[in-house]
C-alpha cells in the first residue's frame, strides 16, 4: 500500500518568477496530453527543478495516487534508481518489475529530478515503469533528455532580460523576469531595497552577465545585502573579463 499521497512533495520556499507560460504548458501535457513522460531539460541552474515541483503542486487533483518527488541528486550507484524510487513511495520493492507490478493499477505522477548523472538507469527505469503502468505519468528533469519512446522533451530556457543598448527606464526594465526576480530576492535579502532610476542599468546588466540563469540571479542579488548593484556588476564585469582573457589565452597557447 502506498504511504499517505502527496506526503513527499516539498512546499514552496520561494515565489516562482517568469514562468507562467512554461507551467501552464507543461501542466496541460501532463494533464491532458498524450505523452506520459515529460523531460525538462536545460543548464544546470536554470530552474528545472522549480519548474517540476511548482508544476507537481498544480496537478495534485489530477492523480488520486499522489505526486510523488525522487530526488537523485545525491545517489551515485545507478543500480538503486529502482530502490530509491520505492522508498519515495514507502514501498519495500527493489527492481523495476516489482515497482511496475506494485503500481500497474495505480494513477499517480512521479517527478525524477536530477537524472543527468544516471541517464541511463533512469531511461531504463523509466521505460520498464511506462511499460507496466498505463495511468502512470512521469515528470523527470535533466541537463539532457532520457531519449526513450514516448518522451517529450521540454527545454527550460533562461529568464528573459533587457537588451543592452537601450535605455532602461524603471518601468522598461521592471518587464522583464530576469529584473523581477533579482529585485523580489533582493527585497529578501534586504528589505527597503527596490527598483528604481538609479540601478535599472546595473541590474538589466547583471542579469545579462549571468545569461539570465535563475540561480545565478538570486546568488548575484543575495549580494545587496553588502553591496550596491554598481558594484556586483562591476565584479561580474570584472570575473567575466578575467574568464575571457584566460580562454584567449590558451586559444593562443594551442
Amino acid at each position: 500500500m502506498l504511504a499517505t499521497a502527496l506526503q513527499s512533495l516539498p512546499g514552496p520556499r520561494t515565489s516562482l518568477i517568469g514562468r507562467e507560460r512554461e507551467l501552464n504548458g507543461i501542466c496541460e501535457l501532463i494533464a491532458c496530453g498524450a505523452e506520459r513522460l515529460v523531460t525538462l531539460t536545460g543548464v544546470g541552474g536554470g530552474g528545472k527543478t522549480r519548474l517540476a515541483l511548482e508544476a507537481a503542486r498544480r496537478l495534485r487533483e489530477a492523480f488520486p495516487d499522489g505526486v510523488w518527488l525522487v530526488e537523485l541528486a545525491e545517489l551515485s550507484n545507478p543500480r538503486l534508481v529502482a530502490a530509491r524510487v520505492a522508498a519515495a513511495l514507502a514501498l519495500r520493492k527493489s527492481s523495476d518489475h516489482m515497482l511496475a507490478t506494485a503500481l500497474q493499477a495505480r494513477r499517480l505522477l512521479l517527478v525524477l529530478d536530477n537524472c543527468e548523472h544516471l541517464i541511463d538507469a533512469c531511461a531504463s527505469s523509466c521505460d520498464q515503469l511506462l511499460t507496466g503502468c498505463p495511468d502512470l505519468r512521469i515528470l523527470a528533469t535533466s541537463r539532457e533528455p532520457l531519449l526513450i519512446d514516448g518522451e517529450r522533451q521540454w527545454r527550460v530556457l533562461p529568464l528573459a532580460t533587457p537588451p543592452a543598448g537601450i535605455p532602461e527606464s524603471v518601468d522598461a526594465a521592471a518587464q522583464y523576469p530576469a529584473v523581477q526576480l533579482f529585485v523580489v530576492r533582493a527585497v529578501a535579502a534586504s528589505p527597503g531595497f527596490e527598483l528604481g532610476v538609479d540601478n535599472a542599468a546595473d541590474i538589466g546588466r547583471i542579469c545579462r552577465l549571468v545569461a539570465g540563469i535563475p540561480l545565478a540571479i538570486e546568488l548575484a542579488a543575495a549580494q545587496v545585502r553588502a553591496l550596491s548593484t554598481a558594484q556586483i556588476k562591476a565584479r561580474l564585469d570584472q570575473s567575466f573579463q578575467m574568464r575571457g582573457g584566460a580562454r584567449r589565452m590558451n586559444c593562443v597557447a594551442n
